[in-house]
């Protein structure tokens, strides 16, 4: 089984490149360096909002146990950073989805 954790970013178009590569250069390298997640999928909304452009950030984990630690000793971090950087220019959610495979159904 695996769980995901799925961050929705609404981003103000006058940094959205700049946030873009933030994401990559930090975020994403921070999570693959680390070999924190399983897969990591970084995609743009088609649809854009009023509030700006929406991005999808998954994150793939192989157990609770790794999500956990995620979730405790990296992701405070990491939020940290991007607030320090992007404080009222950006607004985002998270949930966790769990996958459900086909045989369940």
């Amino acid at each position: 089984m695996r769980i995901i954790f799925n961050t929705t970013f609404i981003v103000n178009e006058s940094i959205e490149t700049e946030w873009i590569s933030f994401i990559r250069k930090y975020y994403l390298a921070y999570l693959r360096q680390n070999r924190l997640t399983q897969d990591i999928l970084f995609t743009k909304v088609s649809i854009d909002q009023p509030e700006g452009k929406t991005y999808s950030l998954q994150l793939v984990f192989d157990s609770s146990e790794a999500l956990d630690c995620f979730l405790k000793i990296h992701l405070p971090l990491m939020e940290e950073k991007i607030s320090e950087k992007y404080k009222n220019y950006y607004l985002c959610f998270s949930s966790i989805l769990t996958e459900i495979g086909e045989s369940q159904y």
